[in-house]
């Protein structure tokens, strides 16, 4: 394994630690994040963008088949919907992807070397 010194090491790259990781970068603070998955932590991975991705996607399915029930106040009328999942899955992780490569590009930006693995606190003295 190859040692890396720094004078900051951030583990995860979720919203605290990818935030923590681009400040120290800006400030010239030789920095090091440390994440075994995506950047972005799982709020941005598989929680809170996912799922409000689909909530959209849900909600625009909802309002066209209101209206293809014939009850719209507009007379406007359209056959009943139908939904494409796999479509629907492609442009969710489409977002994620786009977001995942933008925290990626902040990081880079801002001079941080990103370490694709685990790391763990030994202790708090030096060797």
């Amino acid at each position: 394994m190859k040692d890396i010194s720094c004078k900051l090491l951030v583990i995860g790259a979720g919203p605290g630690g990818y935030v923590c990781a681009i400040r120290a970068g800006q400030l010239g603070v030789d920095t090091v994040l440390v994440e075994a998955n995506k950047l972005g932590g799982t709020c941005l991975n598989v929680g809170c963008i996912p799922s409000k991705a689909l909530i959209h996607a849900a909600e625009q399915f909802e309002k066209i088949a209101r209206i293809a029930s014939g009850t719209s106040p507009l007379g406007i009328s359209v056959g009943r919907p139908e939904l494409d999942l796999t479509k629907t899955m492609l442009w969710k992780e489409a977002i994620v992807g786009r977001l995942n490569n933008g925290v990626s590009g902040l990081l880079k930006r801002a001079g941080v070397k990103i370490v694709d693995g685990w790391a763990r606190f030994r202790d708090g003295q030096d060797d």
